[in-house]
């Protein structure tokens, strides 16, 4: 119950978000795509692909698939942040929130391909911690995208696109929704198949941004001191990461 509430929370809070985008300076002109419906708008090359992006997010998952160590599992939560990405250099940064009902994670992701090292800061119980593992994501790239279909969000004009499902396998259908006018990242969607218990998720992205911040790369002094006796009672592989980067791998 308590989940599901949240879900309405932030879906009501979503809604008000879109509102008072049309608020802003930043209005859309779709009038040059106009005579160009029923085709491809976007990354119709590999030139066009972003090498860089960053965008806040909200991600709702009703029994979804994910990939466990023990195989394809599904899983419900809520799970909302900032994700910020340079393809280019192999970096990545997410702070994210997740909340499964029962528990709640705040934390914060920086993931290395130069030393394939990723680092996890997370509170416990009002103490900071941070992990280093090995790294388990590779920076999610827009590569491997084919092209469906016109889609209309709202009044927004989109090109859909079906989605490598990478670790997900053959068990779902990844989906994403993107902006015609400006090849923003708009929506994303998984559904489970092949005789899989039935599940969904929905991810949307806001304030989209084709460039990422460098200065979120750097490390915060908790990750780069040794760890404290605190820190050593607790077990990285126990740690929740971010699931965001966990369904969506656009490679």
């Amino acid at each position: 119950m308590k989940l599901l509430l949240s879900l309405i929370l932030v879906m009501t809070i979503a809604l008000n978000c879109c509102k008072s985008f049309s608020m802003g300076t930043n209005k859309i002109d779709y009038s040059k795509i106009e005579n160009q419906l029923g085709q491809q708008q976007c990354f119709t090359s590999s030139g066009q692909l972003p090498t860089s992006y960053s965008s806040s997010y909200v991600m709702l998952s009703f029994n979804g698939n994910y990939p466990t160590p023990s195989g394809i599992q599904q899983s419900s939560f809520l799970e909302s942040g900032f994700i910020n990405i340079d393809l280019v250099g192999e970096q990545l940064y997410v702070d994210f929130l997740f909340d499964n009902g029962n528990t709640k994670t705040k934390g914060n992701l920086w993931g290395f391909g130069s030393n394939s090292t990723q680092y996890v800061s997370v509170n416990v119980n009002g103490t900071d911690y941070c992990f280093q593992q090995p790294l388990s994501y590779s920076a999610p790239s827009l590569e491997g995208l084919k092209y469906v279909g016109d889609f209309e969000l709202g009044t927004v004009q989109c090109d859909m696109f079906s989605v490598n499902p990478g670790d997900l396998g053959n068990s779902s259908n990844v989906g994403l929704l993107v902006d015609k006018s400006d090849c923003s990242l708009i929506s994303g969607s998984t559904e489970n198949i092949n005789n899989t218990p039935s599940g969904y998720t929905l991810t949307n992205y806001y304030y989209y941004n084709p460039s990422a911040d460098s200065s979120y790369f750097q490390l915060p002094s908790i990750c780069l001191n040794q760890p404290n006796s605190k820190q050593l009672k607790l077990k990285s592989s126990s740690v929740q990461l971010p699931k965001v980067l966990e369904t969506y791998h656009f490679n």
